[in-house]
């Protein structure tokens, strides 16, 4: 077994801010993991994130 691509998962919670301190990247809630967005600013303004996300639902209705 190849152990090079082993623990990708782990090394990209430590990049994400797995931690809560807001830095590096997340995979965007909503998008089955297919997106990934800057922790920071999903953090300093959640409610615009949801409301876009919500806004692009309806209007593919």
């Amino acid at each position: 077994m190849d152990k090079t691509n082993d623990g990708g998962k782990s090394g990209n919670a430590a990049q994400t801010g797995g931690n809560g301190s807001g830095t590096g990247n997340m995979v965007a809630p909503g998008t089955g993991g297919v997106v990934h967005i800057p922790r920071g600013a999903f953090e300093q303004n959640t409610k615009s994130y949801f409301d876009n996300l919500h806004a692009k639902d309806k209007a593919t209705k």
